[in-house]
């Protein structure tokens, strides 16, 4: 096989785009370094300027993705000490066998005690004598030779070359595999170890040809929203939106860094997003104008960047199957699809319309199967862990159809627990966890290596993830022109297999736990929006945003008690709009006949339409109808004081009460009340 090379200068990455990019990398804790185009990875800057020190004492700010013959193996690490002169700094490398299997990967991530390294530094390099990048990073860059030969060619210096060599109990593709690295930065003058990680050399001898593996990455693009505390009336009645608490600009810098990740530094590499309504209508102003319009460049590009079907916010669809909440689950596909479809200028689907993928992090069961095929859902990605068992090929994934109730089915894939892991697997190292999570595909790859058929993992950002443009930026990197794994969207998955296995017995779905979904919650919000929706004649903007309340207090992410909080201002907002109506009371009418006519006067300050129902009933009075109730519809206009006249008819004299309610045209909420007293003083 034929060894890929990697040809012309290193080149810098551009700085990523996007309104506070710069702000979302100093809290993310980590400054991304400089990145140089090695063996056919994209190269763009992405580093900062600023001079700080990193949260940890050791952090990687760039690797080399994979090394083929005659390359470098390129570090960029930040250091610090607070306790140890930066004279006395010092980095120690050991290279490690390579490995065998993936259990031996999984081990090599957490364990310190890795065997006996192949190649290892003599004495610590001082971290005084590496280049120093500008953002501060110093690059450790060390040739890689396969056996103990020293490089040759024009190689510059390097105080460290890297000896690949032949021991028993390693890789079978010798010298092509995967290689544990263990850095540590240590205090010359002990040595004392401040601090230290393991990541992984990459080594590929791999043919342009090869099969390789296919990996669909599915990232999040989402913000979920808790309550605000203590929203006033007035906040509410002006905007809606003020029922929900504003995320910090650190959550929303790091989401708009990494659609500019995705969008501007990796426009070439297929991934698959989960773009949230919530998150769009929260983007969806003049300062996140750049940010709309990199979604919008994602969306015209389906071969490329496939934009799910996915909610309103992000929900576990079985906690609201389960709990009698199909309709809201309904509402949360439209509500999501229309939001994302409008602010991208594509056509919102119609209701009928194929919705491709779900793609969720928690389990179903076949009522919840049945719903998604309902919802336009044909094709399900969900995790290894949530199935008995499922078709396989080694530590890959095939498509296999998934019965739901009533016989209806859906085709689908398991994502891989452990790839999702990686992504939370070291917070403070953002870049170490992206090359963690390549290297093991890598392993994935030499399990089988260049086989006939094609082999698949499906990669899913974890609900505990939070958008971090460094890992965003160091995974798409290390994936594009990567020799040994190809990333293909979600859609492209599933059409490599035509024909998807049927699993009769085996791919049985995992029960799932009971949630604390506040159910009666969400019903009595439902029903207030609803009523509100038949009485607000015109305004079906202000409808929507009610609505939407509704569907955030439904997040998954959200603990049942914070899902109530949103729920409760939910209610508030829509109090906020009844507050507009008044029926004036404690108005007294006197009566010198047996019958006459009585003034009701109802007040509306909103600014739109609304159609209500009038009702009157008292114990002493009868009304036009002989009875002592009486019901008529009443159009009230906007900002107007609407006087409707009533006949009724007493039969002796004394003072009455005629109690007064206004509701909405579908009976089901009470928009205003009052009452007023009649005094009779007919004889009998």
């Amino acid at each position: 096989m034929s060894p890929v090379r990697a040809t012309g200068p290193p080149t810098r990455r551009r700085r990523l785009a996007g309104a506070g990019a710069l702000t979302v990398l100093l809290l993310a804790g980590t400054v991304a370094g400089p990145h140089r185009a090695e063996a056919g990875t994209a190269a763009t800057d992405v580093r900062t300027t600023a001079s700080r020190i990193p949260t940890l004492p050791l952090t990687l700010e760039y690797q080399t993705g994979w090394v083929t013959e005659g390359q470098d193996f390129d570090l960029q690490l930040r250091t610090a000490s607070p306790t140890v002169p930066p004279a006395r700094l010092g980095i120690t490398v050991a290279v490690y066998p390579c490995l065998s299997s993936i259990s031996g990967f999984d081990q090599s991530t957490t364990s310190t005690s890795l065997g006996t390294p192949v190649s290892a530094t003599t004495t610590a390099i001082p971290v005084g004598s590496l280049p120093v990048q500008p953002g501060g990073a110093v690059d450790l860059k060390m040739p890689v030779v396969v056996g103990s030969a020293e490089p040759s060619g024009s190689t510059p210096a390097s105080p460290f070359t890297i000896h690949l060599l032949s021991v028993s109990g390693q890789c079978q593709s010798y010298p092509a595999g995967v290689f544990p690295v263990r850095i540590q930065l240590v205090d010359t003058s002990g040595p004392t170890v401040l601090a230290a990680f393991t990541t992984h050399l990459v080594y590929s001898q791999a043919a342009s040809t090869t099969q390789r593996l296919r990996v669909a990455v599915v990232l999040p693009v989402q913000i979920t929203q808790g309550a605000a505390r203590a929203p006033t009336p007035a906040a509410l009645l002006a905007r809606p939106a003020a029922a929900l608490a504003t995320p910090s600009q650190g959550t929303v810098d790091a989401v708009t860094a990494t659609v500019a990740a995705i969008a501007e530094q990796h426009p070439s590499v297929p991934v698959t997003l989960q773009v949230s309504g919530q998150t769009v209508e929260l983007l969806d102003t003049p300062a996140h104008v750049t940010t709309m319009g990199q979604l919008t460049e994602l969306a015209a590009t389906p071969d490329v960047h496939q934009l799910t079907s996915a909610p309103f916010t992000p929900v576990d669809a079985t906690e609201l199957i389960d709990a009698g909440l199909g309709s809201e689950l309904a509402l949360q596909v439209a509500r999501g699809g229309q939001v994302v479809a409008t602010a991208t200028g594509r056509p919102s689907p119609a209701p009928s319309a194929d919705r491709g993928v779900w793609i969720t992090g928690s389990g179903l069961d076949a009522a919840t199967v049945g719903a998604l095929v309902g919802n336009g859902f044909h094709q399900v990605v969900l995790p290894a862990s949530q199935l008995g068992a499922f078709p396989t090929n080694g530590s890959t994934t095939a498509p296999f159809t998934l019965s739901g109730t009533r016989g209806a089915g859906v085709v689908a894939m398991a994502s891989s627990d452990d790839l999702s892991a990686r992504f939370v697997a070291d917070v403070g190292n953002p870049v170490l966890a992206a090359h963690q999570l390549v290297a093991e595909l890598a392993q994935v790859y030499y399990e089988r290596p260049n086989g006939v058929t094609p082999r698949s993992v499906v990669a899913v950002a974890p609900q505990a993830w939070n958008d971090d443009p460094a890992f965003v930026d160091a995974l798409l990197g290390a994936l594009d022109g990567n020799p040994l794994v190809k990333a293909v969207t979600t859609g492209q998955l599933f059409s490599l297999y035509p024909t998807p296995a049927t699993c009769r017995t085996g791919c049985r779905l995992a029960p799932t736990g009971g949630g604390g979904l506040p159910v009666a919650a969400i019903r009595a919000q439902r029903v207030r929006v609803n009523g509100f929706a038949s009485a607000a004649v015109g305004a079906h903007a202000l409808v929507l945003q009610l609505g939407d309340l509704v569907l955030g207090g439904e997040a998954a992410a959200l603990r049942p008690v914070q899902q109530s909080a949103v729920l409760s201002n939910a209610g508030n907002a829509v109090d906020a709009q009844f507050g507009q109506l008044a029926v004036e009371s404690d108005q007294s009418v006197t009566l010198t006949a047996r019958s006459g006519r009585v003034p009701i006067t109802i007040l509306s300050n909103a600014p739109y339409p609304v159609g209500a129902t009038l009702t009157l009933s008292s114990d002493k009075l009868l009304f036009p109808n002989g009875e002592p109730q009486w019901t008529q519809s009443v159009p009230l206009r906007p900002r107007y004081s609407t006087v409707v006249y009533v006949r009724v008819q007493t039969r002796a004299s004394g003072v009455f009460r005629i109690d007064i309610s206004l509701h909405s045209p579908d009976g089901s909420v009470r928009l205003a009340a009052g009452g007023l007293s009649v005094r009779s003083t007919a004889s009998s």
